[in-house]
């Protein structure tokens, strides 16, 4: 997967940013390496987090991120 960006979404800042900020969402998209794909979308899950973004191009946007 080739990405030049990772960026938030509207959706990520208004419901998520508070719970899981941003520097914890790019580290865990940049240490996982088993990531599932459906379509656009990308399902990155590590022991504590759970992120679903969306590949637009070259860019990740992140969608949600929830801790478990």
């Amino acid at each position: 997967m080739l990405v030049d960006g990772i960026r938030k979404t509207w959706h990520y800042i208004e419901c998520h940013e508070k719970e899981v900020p941003w520097p914890e969402v790019v580290e865990a998209i940049l240490a996982t390496k088993s990531r599932r794909k459906s379509g656009d979308k990308i399902q990155i899950e590590t022991p504590g987090l759970y992120l679903l973004c969306r590949l637009e191009g070259t860019t990740l946007w992140v969608i949600n991120a929830k801790r478990k």
